[in-house]
């Protein structure tokens, strides 16, 4: 594909989504692995009955949808289910995600920008162009996560624990992005960053 795909990622409470929601503020297109993460997985898709075989219905709720905070917690503390997960839940995500980039530069888009938090994890930077790495204190991270997510401040640790540091993926990104002086100086960081894509990617 000759759209120019940026990738952004970072640990659990970084900001990503604030630093991708200022993107598509200022007009590119955005895709959040997340997201399609909770699609793929609903009642009826392959991926959800995938689930169900691999952990049993006790991580549902009587609706008979999936209870992430359990499933989240059991993968936290057993990495057999971890990478049991991972192997069903991944390939649903990344058949989707490009999928919809393909449409996207069919409509005539030049650039997208996608929330994906697993890029090293999943050694997926081949297939983006440019990558942009979140970061903050890591208090501040457990915070975030804790209020966000309603999660004890050890549950916040064990998420920040299965992921690949953040030391290496500012090493590993094209650029980084602080998120530690609020969020007007966040959206700041990113029309600047963005001024510069357009200016040597996009013209």
């Amino acid at each position: 594909m000759s759209i120019f795909k940026i990738a952004v990622t970072g640990s659990a409470g970084s900001g990503k989504s604030l630093v991708c929601n200022r993107f598509s503020e200022l007009g590119l297109i955005m895709f959040d692995c997340d997201i399609i993460a909770r699609q793929v997985v609903e009642p009826g898709e392959q991926a959800y009955s995938d689930i169900i075989d691999f952990f049993g219905r006790e991580i549902t709720f009587a609706d008979g949808s999936l209870n992430r905070l359990e499933l989240r917690k059991i993968i936290a503390n057993d990495v057999n289910m971890r990478k049991g997960l991972e192997k069903i839940v991944h390939p649903a995500i990344l058949n989707d995600l490009f999928l919809k980039i393909e449409k996207a530069e069919a409509a005539g888009e030049k650039a997208v920008v996608v929330e994906i938090p697993l890029l090293f994890e999943l050694n997926l930077m081949a297939k983006f162009d440019f990558i942009v790495a979140v970061a903050g204190q890591d208090k501040d991270l457990v915070t975030r996560i804790v209020k966000r997510d309603k999660v004890s401040q050890k549950d916040a640790q064990d998420i920040l624990t299965i992921q690949l540091s953040q030391k290496e993926k500012i090493e590993r990104s094209d650029v980084v992005i602080w998120n530690t002086s609020g969020i007007s100086a966040l959206k700041s960081s990113v029309d600047t960053l963005y001024k510069k894509i357009k200016k040597e990617y996009l013209t």
